[in-house]
């Protein structure tokens, strides 16, 4: 096993970082509760610093091994006020995507916003080169593990420019990005919102 692992650690540092899809898109799909889903075991290191240089296509890690992004406990969701039912899609190998939203609010003025989380065998360092992020900053996560912000912009809400804020940090197996967007006209602290679920949803995902 360590003799596999350090032949992938070799062809990860040598392969040059493939072409990353974009993260923040919403993929039509079924819908489900969390409290239902079951995550997977958590799948095996393949490098010395996990995936950090081992990219997609010499990752040994099948979509189907990943960790069910729909598995978060309902205290994540409620950090931010999220609600229960969520979408969840597995149809662009390697990702698999969970997202959530806080549903329609009383009032014309009440925030609405939408989170995607999604993991994949796209090592951290391939991450980085996806140019569908602008702005990239070094950042960490819960304990300090090393992650980074980044800002994304897609379409419009009437006047109101939807752009939406990510941070991603590399795993044993790829790598986890969440991505926070607002869905309506009242302005949100994005950064604030993205900060608060993701501490409070990374101590529930695999290492």
């Amino acid at each position: 096993m360590r003799s596999r692992r350090r032949t992938v650690a070799r062809a990860g540092a040598c392969a040059a970082a493939a072409a990353v899809i974009g993260t923040a898109a919403l993929i039509g799909c079924s819908t489900s509760s969390t409290d239902d889903a079951n995550p997977t075991s958590t799948p095996p290191i393949t490098g010395p610093e996990g995936t950090a240089t081992v990219p997609a296509s010499q990752n040994p890690i099948q979509q189907a091994e990943l960790w069910n992004p729909c598995s978060l406990p309902k205290e994540v969701r409620e950090s931010i006020n999220l609600v229960d039912r969520t979408r969840n899609d597995d149809s662009i190998p390697p990702w698999r995507t969970c997202s959530y939203g806080t549903g329609t609010g009383p009032g014309p003025g009440d925030p609405s916003y939408g989170v995607n989380v999604q993991v994949s065998t796209y090592s951290f360092a391939q991450m980085k080169e996806n140019n569908k992020y602008r702005n990239v900053r070094p950042a960490t996560v819960g304990d300090g593990h090393p992650a980074f912000l980044a800002d994304d912009k897609g379409g419009s809400v009437g006047a109101n420019d939807k752009s939406g804020v990510d941070v991603v940090w590399g795993t044993s197996y790829g790598s986890v990005a969440i991505n926070l967007f607002p869905t309506g006209y009242f302005p949100i602290d994005s950064d604030s919102l993205l900060r608060t679920f993701s501490s409070a949803a990374y101590p529930h995902v695999p290492k």
